[in-house]
């Protein structure tokens, strides 16, 4: 598998990755036919979450059909640091290496200078949620900026935050420990 990310791209890949690492500490590759999937799983197996990028998202995609199952990497810390990704990183490349059981990630940066990275990868099984569709008839849908506005008012610290969904409204609940107190907040949504 190779793809190569140029731009703007690279950001919201590195955002993504940056979103996964909140849940996980595992990242799964899965190179498709129809994109490369992202995805992370919490150690405790109750939380998941995966990004999928399609063909367009990338410069060039070339999916590998010899790779028949996910490739774990620790991809974790080449993402953390945002401000220096944004500012230098022009383009990246991944590539999975199959015989030597690697993953390559070089980053094309200004002044041409690239950063490479050759990291061990494991091969297993693909991570799927296993949950039955048919119970939950929910589905939230809103943009970026809309939950960014409502997840600012939680400590930058906190850990989790609670989200239930009914047919008329958004909670978004949290409990801080320290302080003993419970702070809720509510978003109520229109339904047409």
């Amino acid at each position: 598998m190779k793809c190569v990310i140029e731009g703007n791209g690279v950001k919201v890949f590195g955002k993504a990755v940056h979103a996964l690492s909140r849940i996980g500490d595992e990242i799964w590759l899965d190179p498709l036919e129809k994109g490369l999937a992202v995805r992370t799983v919490n150690s405790s197996q109750s939380a998941y979450a995966c990004f999928c990028f399609t063909p367009l998202f990338f410069q060039q995609y070339i999916p590998d059909p010899d790779i028949q199952k996910d490739c774990e990497a620790c991809v974790l810390p080449l993402f953390r640091c945002a401000s220096w990704r944004e500012r230098s990183v022009d383009k990246c490349e991944i590539s999975i290496n199959i015989p030597n059981s690697r993953v390559i990630f070089q980053f094309h940066c200004r002044h041409g200078i690239t950063k490479t990275y050759n990291l061990g990868y494991q091969e297993c099984e693909a991570l799927q949620a296993v949950f039955p569709a048919h119970l939950s008839p929910n589905i939230l849908m809103a943009q970026s900026k809309l939950l960014g506005d409502i997840v600012v008012h939680f400590p930058v610290s906190q850990e989790e935050v609670t989200l239930s969904i009914s047919s008329f409204k958004v909670t978004l609940k949290t409990f801080c420990e320290e302080e003993n107190s419970k702070e809720t907040f509510v978003v109520f949504i229109v339904v047409h």
